[in-house]
């Protein structure tokens, strides 16, 4: 089903945007503050990673009590964090290499985060290999550790994941997009007037609005969030749970 096209659009300026090209990263990859996190398998990235990245395994932020999903997992995501150096100023940018699996994975451990209060993320734009495209000098196979255990405090959102119930008392509902269609095939993002239209096509994508977004598989919904929630500033996004039961 269709909505009106109401659109409070302009994007919000987060603490830090949503998605960051290689040339922004490049400026800041020397701040302290700068938390780089490769997604990546280990041997992928014991063959090559940007200098300075730390490698972290996305299975350490998933609760098997859950189908892979971290919800209400609030004391494990905390630890892991703080293992990676993560504070509450921290500016985190996840990269993975250029296959949607792994662009998959970016965008959960982001949207992890998220539901845990961290809103200072940022995935890189293109991922491993639009950096590599520009810095070629920039990339290392030492690898790196944090200095320090981080200091994040974790609080999860437990109004973000939805259930059938809830689903009785919404207007708006919508399928999750491809990655294909939010991405180009190198897992660049379309642009700002091309986002626009795919999701509003079918959502009224008011700041206010409750929407609810759901797919056969939570990943691919989870992607679908992460832009919705963090680009476009839908802080009352919700998730349907489809196969998290």
């Amino acid at each position: 089903m269709k909505f009106v096209l109401i659109l409070l659009f302009a994007l919000h300026v987060n603490a830090y945007d949503a998605f960051i090209k290689p040339a922004q990263l490049n400026e800041i990859l020397q701040e302290n503050n700068l938390i780089l996190l490769d997604v990546s398998k280990y041997s992928d990235y014991k063959k090559s990673h940007i200098s300075g990245a730390i490698h972290t395994n996305i299975s350490k932020f998933i609760n098997n009590k859950y189908t892979g999903v971290s919800i209400n997992f609030n004391q494990k995501i905390e630890d892991e964090m703080c293992n990676l150096g993560i504070n509450e100023n921290s500016h985190v940018v996840i990269y993975s290499r250029t296959n949607s699996i792994d662009y998959l994975n970016a965008t959960y451990l982001a949207s992890t985060f998220l539901q845990h209060g961290f809103e200072n993320i940022s995935i890189l734009d293109g991922g491993y290999m639009a950096w590599v495209f520009k810095y070629n000098n920039k990339v290392t196979s030492i690898e790196s550790k944090p200095l320090k255990n981080g200091t994040f405090k974790a609080t999860y959102n437990p109004q973000i994941l939805v259930d059938e119930e809830y689903l009785k008392d919404t207007t708006e509902t919508t399928v999750a997009k491809s990655l294909k269609e939010i991405f180009f095939d190198d897992l660049t993002l379309r642009s700002e007037f091309e986002l626009k239209k795919l999701f509003s096509n079918e959502l009224t994508l008011e700041k206010e609005r409750q929407n609810t977004i759901y797919s056969d598989t939570y990943l691919t919904a989870l992607a679908n969030w992460y832009v919705l929630y963090k680009m476009f500033d839908l802080k009352n996004m919700k998730i349907y749970k489809s196969d998290i039961e």
